[in-house]
């Protein structure tokens, strides 16, 4: 699984549920998703945005004057203020392309890795995965086709970044490979193709899952003890430690025969250490 993959599920469920914990990017401040392994965060369009250590939901990248410094079929580099905007306009991107383009602007320790996920997947899924702990990234989705025809995605990173990064983009998943980013169960082509299991019963819902020959593995989102909006994802959640009755809020699968059923605890449940 790619949760700390960058990014976890969506905070939300089904294809309001990423990276998908991709709501619509700029509606990504709405909820808040903490992840469990710091300096690792995945977003994507369509999910609602996973964010980790020091990335951060940045304001537009339009309020300060900016100079396009690159640009290619591939990818628009803008250097704002401090940092480098990165506009993506190819949903199929060559690594090789994009290491080129950040070689021209002097990032010369920025990687790309490709991921598979649902070829039903809305939108592009994107991260940053950084090493450096002072490297900081902000995410825009709003402005991302307002500044470039046809923008998938958009972020941007401190100019003076020194320590290596990663920048993680999607590609569809060939027919039988696991996804690295968990899908909604229920979209077109997937295992439960048009079944809508959210606000069911878990057992309900496990009994579903298990008629169709599928296995069934569970997730919590805690929500957050500061009384903000959003929650903390725990997965790998045991059985035993389960209430059948809980609602589930997202049905997913990662396309390896297993559906993952997340659940909101109810308010007598006691959360682990750390949530």
């Amino acid at each position: 699984m790619l949760d700390e993959d960058l990014a976890g599920r969506a905070s939300t469920s089904g294809a309001d549920t990423l990276l998908a914990e991709v709501v619509s990017l700029e509606r990504v401040t709405r909820r808040r998703r903490l992840m469990p392994s710091p300096g690792r965060a995945l977003l994507g369009l369509g999910l609602a945005a996973a964010l980790a250590g020091a990335i951060v939901v940045g304001p537009s990248l339009f309020k300060t004057s900016s100079e396009q410094v690159y640009a290619s079929q591939a990818v628009t580099i803008d250097r704002v203020g401090d940092d480098y905007a990165f506009y993506f306009t190819d949903g199929d991107p060559d690594p090789a392309e994009l290491e080129k383009a950040f070689r021209k602007v002097g990032l010369d320790n920025l990687t790309v890795k490709l991921v598979p996920v649902s070829p039903r997947q809305p939108g592009t899924v994107f991260g940053i995965d950084k090493t450096e702990a002072g490297a900081v990234a902000k995410f825009t989705g709003g402005d991302c086709p307002r500044r470039v025809e046809n923008c998938l995605t958009a972020f941007s990173i401190n100019a003076d970044v020194e320590g290596p990064a990663k920048v993680v983009l999607s590609r569809p998943a060939n027919p039988g490979e696991k996804y690295a980013h968990p899908a909604d169960a229920s979209w077109p082509g997937e295992a439960l193709a048009g079944v809508n299991l959210q606000g069911r019963s878990l057992a309900e819902a496990a009994r579903v899952v298990r008629e169709r020959n599928l296995k069934v593995a569970y997730g919590l989102d805690w929500p957050l003890r500061s009384g903000e909006e959003g929650f903390r994802s725990e997965d790998e959640v045991p059985e035993s430690r389960i209430d059948p009755g809980w609602p589930v809020t997202a049905a997913q699968t990662y396309n390896d025969g297993v559906i993952v059923l997340r659940a909101a605890p109810g308010p007598e449940a006691t959360p682990p250490p750390g949530f």
